[in-house]
């Protein structure tokens, strides 16, 4: 099937029916739409294939993101939810295919993974950033907390913290947590706008607390770093000479900007992929988090059979959500290369309205995820801060919903050191982008 000519145009109207879809999709086919200019606010145009620039209407559909946060914060509006991390564009079209083609079938009885399931894993890794992953050392997962939670309890025997570096993502902790261990924070340094790994320290705490265990995050949630081979070499070296396992959430690994590079952990050398996991998912690549489908895999054979004998018995997952997976890595490529240039553009245009309209927030354009952690000191500081145990992530959040109709996540969702800072989701259009800030500068300007 061609990728441009044989896509139903159904699938890009806005507020197109059910109807419409399974009808289209049993007819025998969609087609991408006709090539769009989509053009970055204050950024280089782009050519697209596909329409991100569509106001799709998320409203209703009952998802967390939207539907969730507005009943959290009545009585006030929240037009602009910018937390959550999943995006607002209409799917992959191939994808809503291949969805409604296995729904008309009409039975739902056992169902293993597409045949073609793991080679289109191994292909879209190969192609997209030259990982060799091999077959046998696959496992699927319903999350990649799933797969952190059963690799947790494999290895952490003997109930040391697990490190986490920080601000990082929030579901480490509470993974850790679902495990039943604690968390140690290794501070990331803030230097000239970029968060930097600190060896130092983070090797004083693993002699001190005996750890075990490391979660890391490439590209890094909140931060939004591209960790370079260098910076990843000298973190892996450590851990290797102290025997510290690094289970590495690669999850974001798709949404890189123009100026950066994203580097498999893996790929760094023999010796790193043996003392590793890596951890991957199309829920963010192709907004899938609801089909719950993630896949985890090791270089080290003995890992995964080990892992497999403790436990993560994961041979199938939800059937809609491993042909979601499929026709993602199958047909997706023109629509993440497309993703990357308009989130880049967001991110763009983001640094330059804080540079010029709203100065009283820092961003500097950072290097992977859809997600911007701006630094809101100043905000805070003119608000008078927060009262008593109040954290001032809190105080920002509750200050945007009711004065501004935005969403943010509080900075200390992501460790102690990020207080201060808010994380922004970019993975919406550009016109919610503008109009959410252009809210968030009006509220500012009337403190």
């Amino acid at each position: 099937m061609s990728e441009k000519t044989t896509l139903d145009r159904r699938f890009f109207m806005k507020g197109a029916g059910a109807t419409a879809l399974f009808g289209s999709a049993m007819a025998g086919g969609l087609a991408v739409p006709a090539t769009t200019n989509a053009k970055g606010m204050g950024h280089t145009s782009m050519s697209m294939a596909y329409d991100l620039n569509e106001e799709f209407n998320r409203i209703g559909s009952g998802d967390s993101k939207w539907d969730g946060v507005r009943r959290r914060a009545r009585p006030h509006d929240v037009p602009f939810p910018m937390g959550v991390a999943d995006m607002d564009f209409r799917t992959l079209p191939h994808i809503t295919e291949a969805l409604m083609k296995r729904m008309g079938h009409q039975n739902w009885g056992y169902q293993p993974a597409p045949a073609d399931f793991y080679d289109n894993i191994i292909a879209w890794n190969a192609k997209r950033y030259d990982q060799t992953v091999k077959p046998g050392s696959i496992l699927n997962a319903h999350g990649v907390l799933d797969g952190c939670l059963s690799i947790l309890k494999l290895h952490n025997t003997n109930g040391a913290p697990v490190l986490i570096q920080t601000p990082g993502y929030s579901g480490f902790f509470s993974v850790v947590r679902n495990a039943q261990f604690s968390s140690l924070e290794n501070p990331l340094v803030l230097n000239d706008g970029r968060w930097e790994m600190d060896l130092e320290t983070m090797g004083k705490q693993i002699d001190e607390h005996d750890v075990k265990v490391m979660l890391f995050c490439n590209p890094q949630n909140p931060t939004g770093n591209c960790w370079s081979p260098e910076e990843m070499r000298a973190m892996g070296d450590l851990c290797i000479s102290k025997g510290v396992l690094v289970i590495s959430d690669e999850i974001h690994c798709d949404f890189v900007n123009k100026h950066a590079t994203y580097t498999p952990y893996a790929t760094l050398g023999e010796k790193y992929a043996q003392s590793s996991y890596t951890l991957k998912s199309t829920s963010k690549s192709f907004n899938l988090a609801a089909q719950h489908v993630a896949y985890l895999f090791s270089d080290n054979q003995k890992m995964i059979d080990d892992l497999k004998k403790s436990g993560h018995q994961r041979g199938s997952l939800n059937a809609l959500g491993m042909i979601a997976c499929n026709a993602a890595y199958k047909h997706g490529a023109t629509y993440m290369d497309d993703m990357q240039a308009y989130i880049d553009g967001n991110c763009h245009f983001l640094e330059k309205y804080c540079a010029e309209e709203m100065k009283d927030v820092k961003y500097k354009v950072h290097e992977g995820t859809y997600l911007a952690f701006i630094d809101c000191t100043r905000v805070a500081k003119k608000l008078g801060g927060p009262n008593g145990e109040q954290r001032v992530g809190d105080l920002l959040q509750r200050f945007f919903i009711e004065k501004a109709g935005v969403n943010l996540n509080p900075g200390e969702n992501y460790g102690k050191n990020g207080a201060g800072y808010m994380r922004m989701n970019l993975a919406t259009t550009h016109k919610k982008l503008h109009g959410a800030l252009n809210a968030m500068k009006a509220a500012i300007d009337a403190i």
